[in-house]
């Protein structure tokens, strides 16, 4: 079986789903291996999903707006969460914004009057157009006024390359992904994209408490190609159930500063539509929407 990962090898998408297939490996005595599909914040690699043979041969890995954005956005093969079959998710979790450890920007207050005051001058990365990064960036720029440059890349290994080297001025980024560089002061991290502040970083405030109501979750979902035999689904899900329960892939994802949301395959589909209306709406109010 092949488990498709629609973003970089190296990132959390990454690390979380090589996780779990690893553990899966005694489930699947035929072979079970991760495939990277980059690009189009995750697009590509859903759409690759949703067109294979049903036959339990091909699933993947997405995370929400890969999932409920990127059609709303795009012209894609799939459309809403009716054009596949959610089958469990893993992790739920929202996002940081990061700048360089010798940014002269010490606060998130600083950055934005900065990005205010000479409007289009900072660049603000993310892991790319309709991501969840994307998306999160956009609303602090609604909610904030500020203007900056959107610089989209196509996970975290190149945009941290890009924030280290001086080429962007902040970066949006995953729990856990920029720890050992936060630890050794080579990157900053000034706020969350969340309703309340992440226990993994108490110091961290919220957008929301700095007066920019921003912030979007995001949620990982194993999918599989609408029309898979409920007894295969079954199993997959089954299978990853038990890895989500263990209490090494608990320790896995404390360790990447993440909570663990198991939701079998009808809540998952739940989950997806509440998510796929709401950011409807968000997107329409920021311009994102397909024509």
């Amino acid at each position: 079986m092949t488990v498709i990962n629609p973003f970089t090898v190296g990132g959390l998408t990454d690390l979380t789903v090589r996780f779990i297939v690893n553990k899966m490996q005694s489930k699947f005595p035929a072979g079970i291996a991760v495939l990277n599909r980059t690009g189009g914040g995750g697009s590509i690699g859903v759409t690759e999903i949703v067109q294979a043979k049903p036959d339990g041969t091909t699933i993947g890995i997405a995370p929400t707006a890969a999932l409920v954005d990127q059609p709303q956005m795009n012209n894609l093969p799939y459309k809403t969460p009716d054009d596949f079959e959610p089958i469990v998710n893993t992790i739920t979790y929202y996002q940081f914004l990061a700048v360089r450890g010798d940014a002269p920007w010490k606060t998130i207050k600083e950055l934005i009057d900065a990005a205010r005051a000479k409007p289009d001058s900072l660049r603000f990365a993310s892991s790319g157009i309709g991501t969840a990064a994307h998306m999160n960036l956009a609303q602090l720029a609604d909610t904030s006024k500020a203007k900056f440059v959107h610089v989209p890349f196509s996970g975290w290994s190149e945009g941290s390359a890009a924030l280290l080297g001086g080429h962007v001025d902040a970066l949006t980024i995953n729990p856990g992904e920029g720890r050992q560089l936060a630890n050794s002061g080579r990157i900053k991290i000034l706020a969350i994209f969340a309703p309340t502040r992440s226990r993994f970083y108490p110091d961290v405030p919220t957008f929301k408490e700095v007066g920019y109501d921003a912030g979007v979750s995001l949620s990982f979902v194993f999918l599989a190609p609408k029309g898979i035999p409920d007894g295969t689904k079954t199993y997959i899900h089954d299978a990853i159930k038990t890895v989500l329960l263990d209490k090494s892939f608990q320790d896995f994802a404390h360790s990447r500063e993440v909570d663990v949301n198991y939701l079998d395959g009808p809540a998952a589909k739940a989950m997806l539509m509440k998510e796929y209306h709401a950011h409807s709406d968000l997107l329409g109010a920021l311009g994102l929407k397909a024509k």
